[in-house]
């Protein structure tokens, strides 16, 4: 074998080790993957008895979450079944009229805040700074989660309580692509 040969081998077999390396190597979520418009395709529940219904969402939940470049978000999730009601002339309408009780269903089957969002690469977590929200008690409360992104997927999880009574919430979400 001559030594430029020997050279050429030596240089192959180090691009192989490299590809290989590259290939097999774990990939981080960083804060650009996050930006973007997502559906949220289902929130999971995970008890010590197994799987549950989310008591703060429900069941068959669909939502909405924007992510800018900039360092703001929105979020909207609403579960079903949702109660009918009218859209009204004016608002606020008199409290305590006809449909006191198809309000509160409206308010327990949707969620909705706005802020900023700040991410922290070595935790993988991005935490929400509520600005407006739904609930007047969230205005200025912040909220973070553990956050992956995979491909067209991302996911939080955020594990609740103590053991051995804790629980872990995944939120799995998918990105919109544009129209």
């Amino acid at each position: 074998m001559t030594r430029a040969s020997f050279a050429r081998w030596v240089a192959l077999l180090c691009a192989l080790i490299v590809f290989n390396a590259e290939a097999g190597a774990v990939r981080h979520t960083l804060r650009a993957d996050l930006v973007g418009v997502w559906r949220l395709v289902r929130i999971e529940v995970r008890a010590p008895q197994g799987a549950q219904t989310d008591p703060f969402y429900g069941s068959a939940s669909e939502g909405l979450l924007i992510y800018d470049r900039s360092g703001w978000f929105s979020v909207q999730i609403m579960s079903g079944p949702r109660p009918a009601l009218a859209v009204p002339t004016t608002r606020p309408q008199a409290p305590g009229g006809s449909t006191t009780g198809a309000k509160e269903g409206v308010l327990d089957t949707y969620y909705a805040y706005y802020g900023t969002w700040t991410f922290d690469a070595a935790a993988s977590s991005v935490t929400h700074h509520a600005r407006g929200a739904l609930y007047p008690s969230e205005l200025a409360a912040t909220y973070t989660q553990r956050v992956d992104v995979v491909g067209n997927r991302m996911t939080f999880t955020r594990t609740q309580g103590i053991p051995p009574s804790q629980t872990v919430q995944t939120k799995q979400w998918e990105r919109i692509q544009a129209p």
